[in-house]
């Protein structure tokens, strides 16, 4: 058995299918996708599915199912009148994924937002003798392993999936990850960006926190290398999976 991890997969289901298969994923692995399984790419939804069905695989939430569950109509219809709505689908790329989920029935519809609001921000896990912890941003330790519908009307789940130390003006954010014992696996900011010069594609480290959102969200952009990038948690061994 092994435990891998990826994040920012943006719709992108082909690369995410490859990915699979260079990792070679059997029915004993475990997969965690820690936020941005949607949007920007055409097969966010499809991703959804595919990881909900899987009983060897779980979602962490994203800035983006934050959007998305912060946007379409919580009683399964196909329509948008949540307070995001605006900044999901203009200035997000959601009106990608809101096409594919307007194609569900609403019972589809139903079940996958009660299932989105199962899922964790954050994860804490032990995998040979390291205490790991996944979050698709930020990290509040009294936030853990809960579930987004205990979190939904709090502030804190939107810093968790909002907030960065590689932002401008987050800076101060840098100091919370060094106070505590995990190495913290993340995504967020493609690690093309924290690399400007040679826009490495691969984890970016950072003290005990690797960031591995390989720039999916760039599409089919050849300009730079990008893509997923899976890590496996037993050795820390990277998997980098172009587009």
């Amino acid at each position: 058995m092994a435990i891998y991890v990826v994040s920012d997969l943006h719709g992108q289901n082909k690369v995410f299918k490859k990915g699979l298969q260079v990792i070679d994923f059997k029915k004993e692995d475990q997969l965690y996708v820690i936020g941005d399984a949607v949007d920007r790419g055409p097969d966010g939804v499809e991703i959804l599915k595919r990881i909900m069905q899987s009983e060897n695989m779980d979602l962490l939430l994203g800035n983006h199912e934050f959007m998305m569950l912060n946007s379409v109509d919580r009683s399964g219809k196909a329509c948008c009148n949540g307070e995001s709505t605006e900044l999901w689908l203009y200035y997000n790329g959601g009106e990608e994924t809101f096409e594919r989920y307007e194609r569900l029935s609403d019972e589809e519809r139903k079940e996958l937002l009660v299932w989105l609001d199962g899922r964790l921000l954050i994860k804490t896990l032990e995998v040979g003798g390291k205490q790991i912890c996944l979050t698709h941003s930020y990290y509040i330790p009294q936030c853990e392993n809960k579930p987004f519908s205990e979190m939904k009307h709090e502030r804190c789940a939107w810093e968790i999936v909002w907030k960065s130390m590689y932002r401008s003006g987050s800076t101060h954010c840098r100091d919370v990850y060094s106070k505590y014992d995990y190495t913290f696996i993340t995504g967020h900011v493609p690690v093309q960006r924290l690399n400007p010069e040679d826009k490495i594609f691969a984890p970016y480290i950072r003290g005990n926190v690797y960031d591995i959102d390989g720039g999916c969200a760039f599409g089919d952009y050849d300009g730079i290398e990008h893509g997923a990038i899976f890590l496996r948690l037993d050795d820390m061994k990277e998997f980098c999976v172009e587009m």
